[in-house]
């Protein structure tokens, strides 16, 4: 038995040898061959010394790691119990802290100015250092600190708003027989503590002494009778004087001439009867000439794309600093409309205080409350006139329109009346509002000043003009100016 097993064995072992030649002849074990065992030895040899290099930078890594640790140790006590703050959280605080630092050197006049000075820190990026708000529940109705330190604009009105009134005509109205009531308002503001108003000529134009009285509403909701004390209809600037026991807040005057376009306005007033309206914008040119719309004036208007509807006629355009620097005039369309210059209405306000002061008689002159308003009359030439205002139709403006209006007259060039005096000799001769002129004599008109210059020939001119889809050839004979 034993015998048998040890014959299979050994048949084993000669079939392993004959199949495995490879493990027979690498196996140190199994091969005898001293060659053999000494080219594995030489192999281990090679790994053992690569283990070697392997263990010792191990070892080296550890033992930076633990100088490492003895090093920070100091410091690591110091974190024991310190709160974690995220990389967000420091990056907040770091900006915030920026911010602050250019909030105390560009606060101005109590008003928060986005604007850098020279001495803030240059921001890392295009846009200006921004401050995080410090989101805290307190309840319903609670402010988030940056609309109360960026809403600029609503701290402007909070100084202004005081002193801007509503103002009203009433009287008979024309087409109802029997009827009182208001016929026409506008806006305007307070420029003296005793009641001296400032507003448009064309607000209180239709003013009959006798017949008509105004009303004027003040900030707080009082109603107080107003009277007519001056006006000039060339510059279209009046006063009023309002009677009250109390001393009245006055709208500050800024200069306009330091204006500057693309600089933040903001047009207050009364637009549609809608008292305390605000609407904002930016100043669009600070030298639009009376030339370029068409109007018998010597005055450079201010542009501006604030909101001026009808109401708001008076009314003040007021800078960041809560200044009037203009006072509302008219709209031609949306995003274009202008404001007379404050420092033009500064210059009337202070020949009529003087004009009445020295006729001995208050601000109402020698013939008393009831007499009539004084006039300020105009220093112009006489010029020719044909009763129209109107505005230069650049190809951006066109455009413009277009977008706007889809059956607005398929036009190149020429001059838009937006606005047409009655009885006028451009209204006499079937001229409208609306309407566009884009030849005079058969000669092709590109601006207003084009026509401007036409107008003062004080000839009979042959107007060729388009409304809608329809082509008019008109006459109209200018006439002067008083």
């Amino acid at each position: 038995m034993a015998a048998s097993m040890y014959r299979q064995s050994l048949k084993l072992s000669r079939l392993i040898r004959s199949n495995t030649p490879l493990l027979w002849r690498y196996s140190p074990t199994v091969n005898p061959q001293s060659t053999q065992v000494v080219i594995s030895r030489t192999i281990t040899q090679n790994q053992m010394h690569e283990n070697q290099k392997i263990f010792f930078k191990r070892v080296a890594q550890f033992v930076g790691f633990g100088v490492f640790l003895y090093v920070i140790s100091p410091w690591a006590r110091q974190l024991k119990g310190a709160k974690f703050e995220s990389r967000r959280d420091k990056k907040r605080r770091r900006l915030a802290a920026e911010q602050n630092e250019v909030e105390n050197t560009s606060i101005s006049h109590g008003v928060p100015s986005l604007n850098y000075q020279e001495s803030s820190p240059p921001s890392r990026g295009i846009l200006p250092v921004v401050k995080a708000a410090d989101v805290t529940d307190f309840g319903t109705g609670y402010v988030t600190p940056r609309s109360q330190q960026f809403n600029f604009i609503a701290d402007a009105v909070a100084k202004a708003s005081p002193s801007v009134v509503f103002i009203e005509i009433h009287g008979r109205h024309p087409y109802q027989r029997g009827v009182v009531g208001p016929i026409s308002n506008g806006s305007g503001f307070i420029v003296s503590p005793d009641g001296l108003i400032l507003t448009n000529a064309h607000v209180v134009a239709n003013k009959r002494l006798g017949k008509q009285s105004v009303k004027v509403k003040l900030y707080d909701g009082r109603l107080v009778d107003g009277k007519v004390v001056a006006v000039d209809p060339v510059s279209d600037l009046a006063l009023l004087k309002i009677d009250t026991k109390d001393p009245l807040p006055v709208m500050r005057m800024g200069n306009s001439s330091a204006a500057r376009p693309g600089e933040w306005v903001i047009a207050m007033g009364s637009p549609l009867s809608l008292s305390n309206t605000i609407t904002a914008g930016i100043i669009s040119t600070v030298s639009r000439t009376s030339k370029e719309l068409g109007l018998n004036k010597s005055i450079d208007y201010i542009q501006t794309d604030a909101a001026i509807n009808v109401g708001n006629s008076g009314g003040p355009l007021v800078n960041l600093d809560g200044e009037a620097i203009g006072i509302n005039t008219m709209r031609v369309t949306t995003g274009i409309s202008f404001a007379i210059p404050i420092d033009c209405a500064r210059d009337f306000v202070d020949k009529v205080q003087k004009q009445m002061k020295a006729s001995g008689g208050g601000w109402f002159g020698k013939s008393g409350p009831q007499g009539p308003a004084l006039t300020t009359p105009s220093k112009a030439g006489k010029q020719g006139y044909i009763g129209i205002t109107m505005l230069s139709l650049t190809p951006s403006l066109i455009f413009d329109l277009r977008q706007r209006a889809p059956d607005f007259p398929n036009v190149s060039h020429g001059v838009l009346i937006y606005r047409i005096t009655m009885e006028s000799p451009a209204q006499v001769a079937g001229l409208k509002a609306g309407d566009i002129i884009t030849h005079i004599n058969d000669q092709p008109i590109k601006s207003s000043q084009e026509l401007y210059d036409r107008v003062q020939a004080k000839e009979s001119l042959k107007v060729t003009a388009v409304r809608g889809k329809e082509t008019m050839k008109l006459t109209i004979t200018p006439e002067e100016s008083q």
